[in-house]
């Protein structure tokens, strides 16, 4: 499925389905909070909890209360967390706008590649590509 994201003030509306047909899903994410914008942009990657809480090493529960707002983190957990979702801190705490939609999607389809050499290669042949 291909997420597709609209940005208004401080929200995020999500769309799933082809370039051509989009599909309104219900779902709308406010980001006002540091949050609400890890729980937005984590799902514009099309990332569970669960595997960007592996890519913290940390609990599924620490990630959780991240999104929500109830654990105070520290600087370092913030850049690790900003690595982790292709984002910037500043953009986590609210200090930049948002990544266009083709950015997020590009970096949710890398991150899906598992193989390094893969990987690599693509980027490579992007870079040549510019």
């Amino acid at each position: 499925m291909r997420f597709v994201y609209c940005s208004g003030h401080n929200s995020t509306s999500l769309f799933s389905g082809s370039p051509g047909k989009k599909e309104k899903m219900n779902i709308f994410i406010k980001e006002e909070t540091l949050g609400q914008r890890i729980r937005a942009q984590r799902i514009r990657l099309g990332m569970t909890q669960e595997e960007l809480a592996e890519r913290l090493y940390v609990k599924k529960s620490t990630s959780s209360y991240y999104e929500i707002d109830k654990k105070e983190m520290r600087a370092s957990s913030l850049a690790e967390i900003a690595r982790a979702l292709y984002t910037t801190p500043d953009y986590l705490l609210g200090f930049e706008e948002k990544q266009d939609s083709f950015e997020a999607e590009t970096m949710g389809i890398l991150q899906g590649i598992k193989d390094d050499t893969v990987r690599e290669m693509l980027l490579k042949q992007m870079k040549a590509l510019v």
